[in-house]
């Protein structure tokens, strides 16, 4: 889960989550990762995941959910 040539980290969680989604790790409705879990795991600050995640609620891709 490394950095691609002329990918930004935000760039690189969204891939990230797409893969996952994409080979059925991540079903629908499964829970994502935390916020803080996938920082740590992605080498990120959280408020890049937190963009990712934002970036990838606007293009439908995931639901944000309270709770």
């Amino acid at each position: 889960m490394g950095i691609q040539p002329d990918e930004t980290r935000t760039g690189m969680v969204v891939r990230t989550i797409r893969d996952r989604i994409e080979a059925r790790a991540l079903t629908p409705g499964a829970r994502l990762p935390s916020i803080r879990a996938m920082a740590e795991t992605s080498n990120v600050a959280r408020s890049t995941v937190v963009d990712a995640y934002d970036r990838l609620a606007a293009e439908g891709v995931i639901r944000s959910r309270p709770g």
